[in-house]
């Protein structure tokens, strides 16, 4: 029986993408093809091959310099994943980072924004840059105003974090809002998030804002939880095993990939409505703010000085709502955040949400989504999909 060929991955599962990029190699694995995955773990930090070891072929998701002559020296079939050193001319596979920054921006201008602002640094390994040119296409495809902001380089290392977000703030108090904000990574979101709130500027009343990446640890967890454009590790992951087997049998498949990002999971961070008015914008603050209590349109009408009427239809003009409908429609959205990444019981979550008991959450479901709790928060766990 003809053995099956051993595989090294090396990469580290840091990111989502990339825990995802290794679910797409086992699957590929388990579709019966002859593949025995390793991941070298003692040899992560130095990357060398194990000795004794028979490899037939390398994945790697290769990030330094250093890392790339190590692949560019191996005697067997090398693919890699992921953007960097796309310069280097080894067989790769990689997600299509101009059409994630496309993406992106086309979910602002869907919200009615008409100034974008770009955040990121590119750390000289290309792939953000491609993001922001992504994005400028479509900022010139809608017509829209973009200001890009370059981080500085080791902003995540100790000691640069404050000097970063007192940067951001500066500059993010000298646009008007209410403004979209696209975060070249989900950890720039985060740190976005930061600098947003530093500077008194509510989000997503605001500024909308939204990421790249698609983690589904840290979207979740941010406050508010963060929009991302979510990049394709699994099929990413899928696609390269395909390759790198097509040269372990000598074919000559194509040198470079790139599959498109998978779809905008939408979050709080963007979920807003792009308005001028400023008594639209303190009910809409005060809403998202308080919506988990038992409000009700009188308590919006406590903090906005406008009698109920003119505050209805300014508010209807602007959101397309009424002010009862936005509470409502707050709510149900908070319960769907949770009910798909929590295990809390649906009744817990009810409360939390502000509904007065469960049975009243159930009808709104009922009445919006013509689908019961339970039953949104299993469709959506077994197709993963997200609000």
């Amino acid at each position: 029986m003809t053995r099956a060929h051993r595989i090294l991955i090396y990469t580290d599962l840091e990111h989502t993408a990339r825990r995802q990029m290794v679910q797409g190699l086992g699957r590929y694995a388990r579709e019966g093809h002859r593949w025995q995955p390793m991941i070298p773990w003692a040899d992560l930090d130095l990357w060398s091959l194990p000795e004794g070891m028979e490899v037939d072929g390398v994945i790697a998701f290769p990030n330094t310099r250093e890392r790339i002559d190590f692949l560019l020296g191996l005697p067997c079939p090398v693919v890699c994943v992921g953007p960097h050193f796309s310069e280097v001319k080894l067989p790769r596979v990689d997600w299509d980072d101009v059409l994630a920054g496309r993406m992106a921006v086309g979910h602002l201008a869907g919200l009615g924004m008409r100034r974008i602002a770009f955040v990121g640094t590119d750390f000289g390994l290309g792939y953000v840059s491609k993001r922001l040119q992504g994005a400028r296409l479509a900022a010139a495809e809608h017509e829209l105003d973009i200001d890009a902001l370059e981080l500085e380089p080791g902003g995540h290392r100790a000691g640069k974090a404050a000097a970063v977000t007192k940067s951001a703030m500066k500059w993010l108090k000298g646009l008007e809002p209410p403004f979209g904000v696209l975060a070249a990574t989900d950890i720039t979101g985060f740190d976005l998030l930061n600098a947003l709130r530093s500077a008194d500027i509510a989000v997503p009343e605001q500024a909308a804002v939204i990421s790249i990446g698609g983690d589904n640890v840290l979207c979740p967890f941010c406050d508010p939880a963060l929009s991302s454009v979510e990049l394709p590790g699994e099929q990413v992951g899928y696609e390269a095993a395909q390759l790198l087997n097509q040269l372990i049998d000598k074919q000559k498949p194509a040198k470079e990939l790139r599959v498109p990002p998978r779809r905008v999971v939408a979050r709080r961070s963007s979920n807003m409505v792009a308005t001028g008015d400023e008594m639209v914008r303190r009910a809409l603050t005060f809403i998202r703010e308080h919506a988990s209590e038992p409000i009700g349109v009188g308590d919006v009408l406590a903090v906005v000085p406008l009698s109920r009427r003119p505050l209805e239809l300014r508010f209807k003009r602007d959101t397309g709502r009424t002010l009862q409908k936005e509470i409502w429609r707050v709510r149900l959205e908070r319960a769907k955040e949770m009910l798909i990444e929590t295990d809390l019981p649906v009744a817990e979550i009810a409360i939390r949400c502000g509904f007065s008991e469960p049975q009243r959450m159930t009808e709104v479901f009922g009445r919006e989504l013509s689908v019961a709790p339970g039953s949104f928060r299993q469709s959506h766990r077994l197709t993963g999909g997200s609000r």
